[in-house]
């Protein structure tokens, strides 16, 4: 009976968590303040709770600008804050790893139809423990200084087992400290600029990037165990360098979460490492700071992309040897797997970012569904629609481009927008159809379309691409994205 009853309350519990998360609301709050001691007994008795007191200090790094959880803070012992974000922590990683290690064992395990379910159902509940662990490990600096730690004693750790599930989990933490990095770096228009300055280097401050040079660890070490130190004879120069690397990307990523563009300056810095030193060593720093690459696409691809043609090889070249790094640790997985030739890929992504600008000011544009098709034509619609399909990168960026003029409010009422809309919905699809770590994004630009709305265009016109919105959103439920679509309409 005891058991039946936990397993009923621990049931309550997380339907009255997940809503309060999702309909709790500052001005909620804050009529919670107005009422009288009496009437408000029960936060009381909710702070004295040890499950009540969870969701509460889960509810506050969510909410900090509400009056209601300034004054929780203030009366929950701080010890037993941080106490209990430690216990959650632990435990939301550990279940992170578990499903992870559950979902590679349903593969290889069952059959063709569990695989597929046990695949999904793990994957959705993988990213909305993610979710919610970026929400709560960037709330504060102690948080999130606390998460990358234990983040990386679980990576160090899975590396040295031989154990393939735990490798399975061990990826999944990895890419979770990118994102949890990602989330501290991105841009915020809120807050004061010493705010955003101080959010930066606190991010900045459990970077490999800074760390390296403080602990005075060797700067070309890259497992993560801090045991390696330089060796100041033969090879003070190529430290040397190589911390200049290090402090030429913290510059790039500190300036360009301020909302700075990337400028002649900081590329050529970062490039300088290829006089001395191998271009291998730059892309592989890229790539392990993924804001890094983002950045670059957005300076290239976006609408308010650079302008100077010099800067802009340099950004490229930076892509092209971040694309290369990436292939080659491919390659060391699957041999068939080739590496491109940094120079032409990089006059491919400068190609691509160009021909963006090109069809963002034209009515229209024609798209194709086969590289080949693109063959002997001037069209920079379908030469645009050849390159997304035979590079990743190029889809990217495309998508990064899309999405940044569809968010544009200007562009809604734009002569262009009727006839380009439909175009770039298309090069979604097409781009979502070859490239599937792409479609997250596609899903974000359709999302974006639907919102749209502009009484001097026509009723039949906007319901068209409101339909075209949803025809990609049923291909991406086909493709993968069942939950994702679903969460996003629901």
């Amino acid at each position: 009976f005891q058991e039946g009853a936990d397993a009923a309350r621990d049931v309550v519990e997380s339907v009255i968590n997940r809503l309060a998360r999702e309909r709790f609301t500052t001005n909620g709050g804050d009529a919670i303040m107005k009422l009288t001691k009496k009437q408000a007994a029960f936060v009381d008795e909710m702070i004295k709770s040890d499950r009540w007191r969870k969701m509460l200090i889960d509810l506050s790094a969510s909410n900090k600008d509400s009056k209601l959880f300034m004054e929780i803070a203030d009366r929950i012992d701080q010890s037993d804050y941080f106490g209990v974000f430690n216990s959650l922590l632990r435990s939301e990683l550990s279940v992170v790893g578990k499903l992870a290690i559950s979902g590679y064992d349903s593969y290889t395990k069952t059959s063709t139809t569990s695989q597929e379910e046990n695949s999904n159902e793990a994957s959705g509940q993988i990213e909305k423990l993610t979710a919610d662990l970026r929400r709560t490990c960037t709330a504060t600096s102690y948080t999130y200084l606390y998460a990358m730690l234990v983040l990386q004693e679980l990576i160090n750790g899975s590396k040295k087992s031989s154990d393939e599930s735990l490798q399975k989990a061990c990826k999944k933490w990895e890419r979770l400290k990118e994102e949890l990095e990602e989330e501290m770096m991105k841009p915020v228009k809120t807050g004061t600029t010493f705010q955003r300055k101080r959010r930066i280097d606190v991010a900045l401050a459990m970077s490999d990037l800074v760390q390296r040079q403080r602990r005075r660890i060797d700067p070309t070490s890259d497992d993560g165990d801090n045991n390696h130190v330089p060796v100041p004879s033969n090879i003070a120069s190529k430290n040397t360098l190589a911390n200049s690397l290090d402090e030429s990307i913290v510059v790039m990523l500190t300036k360009s979460s301020l909302g700075n563009q990337v400028d002649k300056t900081m590329a050529e810095n970062i490039l300088k490492f290829a006089y001395g030193g191998s271009t291998d060593r730059i892309g592989d720093l890229l790539i392990k700071h993924p804001f890094t690459i983002k950045t670059l696409l957005q300076n290239l691809f976006g609408t308010k992309r650079i302008r100077q043609l010099e800067t802009r090889l340099k950004c490229a070249r930076l892509i092209a040897l971040a694309v290369t790094a990436s292939e080659r640790a491919a390659r060391s997985q699957n041999a068939s797997t080739t590496v491109s030739n940094e120079d032409s890929l990089s006059e491919v992504v400068l190609k691509g970012s160009q021909l963006c600008e090109q069809v963002e000011n034209m009515i229209s544009f024609t798209v194709i569904d086969s590289v080949d098709a693109a063959q002997g034509t001037s069209s920079a619609g379908r030469q645009l629609s050849a390159m997304c399909i035979k590079y990743p990168v190029i889809a990217q960026g495309a998508l990064i481009w899309a999405k940044e003029l569809a968010s544009s409010p200007e562009f809604v009422t734009t002569a262009a927008y009727p006839t380009l809309s439909p175009c770039m919905l298309s090069l979604a699809r097409i781009i979502s159809l070859y490239h599937p770590l792409a479609r997250p994004a596609a899903l974000e630009l359709s999302l974006i379309f639907v919102g749209h709305s502009n009484s001097d265009i026509s009723h039949q016109k906007m319901e068209s691409i409101k339909e075209q919105c949803l025809r990609l959103m049923l291909l991406l439920l086909t493709k993968g994205l069942c939950l994702e679509v679903i969460s996003a309409v629901k």
